[in-house]
């Protein structure tokens, strides 16, 4: 259809010159703005077979910048629909909607004022578990905006910790789905990029929250999430605070040591990774944790490696 789409776009934009309009967009802005009055009636009662959300969507995409002037009107649209009643498919359109907005750099400077309720009215309650719903691909989708708000530091620091909790609650679920890997996966990719955002703002019981949920997933049945959680220990401990807690410390490096006896050598590479990185945090807890692991471990060797890395920390050598 890529022909036909050239053609009806040069059609249109003939239109806009021969209207005295300037480009399609300002176009197709003028028509937003007569139909957002008449969908303020009833978008609340859109359903997966209401022709109104279809045009709704395409004229947003197609309004580009001018949707500024709307935008309240839009996010409000957007969040009456992803409620958890709304049908799976308008669920979904709305959130790639989001994900449209954020790619847009011309609209990023709107979006940072309203990252706030972004967040909270739209991407928290669709990251959040709902039993017997087909909602797997909306809590994905729903993690890949709120990484997206963070990758192009789009929503202040201050704004998304205030809804750190929540957001943990409702990330929990998904590191837990026992069904879906790439849940999992995503919201462990999530979490490595919450730690690093918020690294400044996080307290010692915020570490106390994810370091659980990291320990979990090292036992997870997909390898590759294991890694993926082993990168997101590294920045755990390249951000948690020295000291901690001795006791959850030690409890923490001697669960991931446990790991290194893995028969997948990319494992035991992906640990020894971390626990270098664990040598910051009390460092005399750590030494005591690889002496007392030299004698279990399957690999004695990887073990003295780590004791004579953490000793020359001690020296100064590193």
């Amino acid at each position: 259809m890529s022909q036909h789409v050239k053609r009806v776009d040069s059609c249109i934009e003939n239109l806009a010159h021969n209207c005295g309009i300037e480009t399609s967009s300002d176009l197709f802005s003028i028509e937003l703005a007569a139909l957002l009055d008449e969908m303020k009636e009833d978008y609340e009662h859109w359903d997966h077979r209401t022709p109104e959300r279809f045009i709704f969507d395409m004229l947003v995409r197609r309004s580009f910048t001018a949707v500024v002037d709307y935008w309240e009107t839009i996010l409000m649209i957007i969040a009456a629909n992803i409620e958890k009643e709304k049908h799976y498919e308008v669920r979904m359109d709305m959130l790639s909607l989001v994900e449209h907005f954020l790619l847009q750099e011309e609209l990023h400077s709107t979006i940072v004022f309203y990252s706030d309720i972004i967040l909270k009215m739209i991407l928290l309650p669709t990251l959040q578990w709902q039993v017997g719903k087909p909602n797997v691909n909306i809590r994905k989708a729903s993690i890949v905006c709120v990484i997206k708000l963070m990758d192009k530091k789009l929503i202040a620091k201050d704004k998304l910790y205030s809804s750190f909790n929540p957001m943990m609650n409702s990330l929990k679920n998904c590191l837990d789905d026992d069904w879906q890997n790439d849940i999992r996966y995503f919201s462990v990719v999530l979490l490595k990029t919450l730690i690093s955002y918020l690294s400044d703002t996080l307290d010692r019981e915020d570490y106390i929250n994810i370091y659980q949920e990291l320990l979990k997933r090292l036992d997870d049945a997909q390898d590759g999430i294991r890694i993926e959680t082993c990168k997101v220990f590294e920045v755990f401990f390249d951000h948690l605070p020295n000291p901690w807690s001795s006791s959850l410390y030690e409890y923490t490096v001697k669960n991931i040591f446990i790991h290194l006896d893995d028969q997948n050598e990319a494992i035991q590479k992906a640990i020894m990774a971390v626990l270098r990185k664990a040598v910051r945090v009390q460092l005399p807890d750590f030494i005591a944790v690889a002496r007392e692991m030299e004698n279990k471990s399957a690999h004695p060797a990887l073990v003295k490696s780590l004791l004579d890395f953490a000793t020359g920390a001690v020296n100064g050598d590193e």
